[in-house]
C-alpha cells in the first residue's frame, strides 16, 4: 500500500496532541483519511504503542472537540510490512466543528486546504457558522407571508399524476402547516399568488458588462409552474440546434445538453435555501449558461458524496412532493447525468451560493439576443392567437406542425409557445411525445 499526503489524507508519524487539529479541519472541509504510524515519505514506521494511541485517541474526540463529532469519525488498525498502523476515516460534519479549550475562534477552527490544516479566519467561521444556522431552518417550520393561500395549480398537478384531492385535509397532507396551524414557507412557495419571482437574464456578451438583451420573471405563483416555464423557455427557445452534413449524414448539434440543464435546473430550484427568500436564477451568455441557487453544498454532504449522487435533500417534504410530480428522481442519478456530459468543473461551491456553468457547443449569434423591435408586437399578437386556434382544433398538434402552418421557423414558434405559457394562456400536458396543449385563458 502507497500512502501520499493530499487534500484528503494526512500522514503522522506518531499520536500527537495536534491531532485534534488535523480532525477538526476534515469536518469542517470535505473529510479525508488521518494514518498514524506513517512518515510524510509514505514509508511506514508503524505504532508501537497501539492500544494506548487508540484510548488517546477516543478520549480526544469525546473530551476535546465540540460539537459531538463521534458519530462523523471512525477508528481503525491496519497491518502493513508487518507494523500496526491506526486509520482515522473522517467524514464531512454538519456543524462548525472546534476545539473545546478555544471555542469558535482562530485558535479553535481548522480547515483543510490543499494537503494542509490551515486556522479559519474570523470572517471565514463567522460565514460557516451562519451557514450552517440557517440551513437548520425548514420551509415547513417558517410561518409563510399568506394567510389564506389557494393552491389550484398544485392541486391539477397533482390530479393529472393520478393522486385523490381531500380538501379537508390537503393542506395537512402536504405539510403545508406549521405546528401551530399557520401556512408555512412552503405554503406561500406552492400558492398560486405569492411574491417569489425566478429571473431568467439574456446578456448580449459574455459577460454581464455586455449589457441586458432580455429579462423575463417567472414568478408570483405556484414555484411548479413557474420553475416548468423557466425551463421551457430556455430549454424550447434558447437551445437551437445546429445541422452540419458529413459525407451525406446529417449532423443536429443542440446548444446544450437538455436533459442535463433539467436535472440542474429543477435540482436548484428544490435545493435552494427558500428561508432566506432568494430565489435560484438563470444567466444567459452568448457562450454559456449559469445557473445560480442559494445554500451552497448542503450539510453533512462532501463533494465526493455530491458527485457520487448521494441525495440528501435540504427541503425534505418540497423533494417528497416533488418526487411525486416526477420532477426529479430518487435514484440520484442527476448529478452523474450532468458530470458525465460536462465534468465536474461546472460545478462551483461557494459560501453561500451554488453555481452550475453549462458551456454552450457553439456561440450564439449576435442577432439571436437583441431585443425584441416594438414593431414586431403586433405580429407576434397575431401568431399567439393563430397557434390557440390551433389548439382548439388540435390538442395534439406539434410545434413543427404550427410553424408549417404559419410559414414561421419552428424556433418562431417555441418563443410564442412560451410566452403563451408564462402568461397562462396555455399549458402542455404530458410529454414532448406523447402530450397535448390545453387553453388555460384566451388572450
Amino acid at each position: 500500500m502507497t500512502f501520499t499526503e493530499t487534500e484528503k489524507t494526512e500522514l503522522k508519524q506518531k499520536f500527537t496532541d495536534t491531532l485534534s487539529k488535523e480532525i477538526i479541519a476534515f469536518l469542517n472541509t470535505d473529510g479525508g483519511m488521518i494514518y498514524i504510524g506513517v512518515n510524510d515519505d509514505g514509508t511506514v514506521c508503524g505504532v508501537t504503542n497501539l492500544d494506548e494511541s487508540l484510548k488517546k485517541i477516543a478520549d480526544m474526540l469525546e473530551s476535546q472537540i465540540l460539537p459531538d463529532c463521534r458519530s462523523f469519525v471512525e477508528l481503525g488498525t491496519k497491518y502493513i510490512e508487518q507494523k500496526h498502523v491506526i486509520e482515522i476515516g473522517v467524514q464531512k460534519g454538519d456543524d462548525l466543528y472546534y476545539i473545546k479549550k478555544y471555542g469558535r475562534s482562530s485558535q479553535g477552527c481548522f480547515l483543510r486546504v490543499g494537503s494542509t490544516c490551515r486556522a479559519m479566519t474570523e470572517d471565514q467561521i463567522n460565514i460557516v457558522h451562519n451557514k450552517y444556522l440557517d440551513s437548520r431552518v425548514r420551509i415547513t417550520e417558517i410561518v409563510g407571508g399568506i394567510k389564506n393561500p389557494s393552491f389550484q395549480y398544485l392541486k391539477l398537478l397533482l390530479t393529472e399524476k393520478g393522486f385523490t384531492i381531500n380538501e379537508k385535509t390537503f393542506a395537512e397532507n402536504f405539510h403545508l402547516l406549521t405546528k401551530d396551524g399557520s401556512y408555512n414557507k412552503m405554503a406561500e412557495l406552492l400558492a398560486d399568488k405569492n411574491e417569489v419571482s425566478i429571473k431568467v437574464v439574456r446578456f448580449k456578451g459574455k459577460s454581464k458588462s455586455d449589457g441586458i438583451a432580455m429579462r423575463n420573471e417567472y414568478g408570483e405563483k405556484c414555484l411548479v409552474v413557474a420553475m416548468k416555464q423557466a425551463y421551457d423557455y430556455c430549454a424550447d427557445v434558447i437551445n437551437e440546434t445546429h445541422t452540419s452534413f458529413t459525407n451525406g449524414i446529417r449532423n443536429d448539434m443542440p446548444l446544450f445538453d437538455r436533459d442535463a440543464f433539467r436535472e440542474v435546473w429543477f435540482n436548484a430550484c428544490l435545493h435552494n435555501n427558500w428561508a432566506d427568500g432568494t430565489p435560484p436564477a438563470i444567466y444567459i451568455y452568448t457562450d454559456r449558461m449559469e445557473i445560480i441557487s442559494t445554500g451552497g453544498l448542503p450539510q453533512n454532504l462532501s463533494k465526493d458524496d455530491f458527485f457520487r449522487g448521494v441525495s440528501k435533500p435540504v427541503n425534505e417534504e418540497l423533494a417528497k412532493l416533488f418526487i411525486r410530480l416526477n420532477l426529479v428522481e430518487q435514484t440520484g442519478y442527476g448529478i452523474p447525468l450532468v458530470t458525465n456530459r460536462y465534468g465536474e468543473t461546472v460545478f462551483e461551491f461557494l459560501d453561500f451560493f451554488l453555481r452550475v456553468t453549462i458551456p454552450f457547443e457553439f456561440e450564439l449569434e449576435s442577432e439571436d439576443i437583441q431585443d425584441v423591435p416594438q414593431g414586431s408586437q403586433k405580429s407576434s399578437q397575431k401568431s399567439s392567437q393563430k397557434i390557440i386556434e390551433m389548439i382548439k382544433q388540435n390538442a395534439h398538434v406539434t410545434t413543427q406542425e404550427m410553424a408549417d402552418t404559419l410559414g414561421v421557423s419552428r424556433r418562431a414558434v417555441a418563443k410564442t409557445i412560451a410566452k403563451l405559457q408564462e402568461t397562462n394562456c396555455v399549458r402542455r400536458v404530458g410529454s414532448d411525445k406523447g402530450g397535448h396543449w390545453e387553453i388555460i385563458t384566451e388572450k
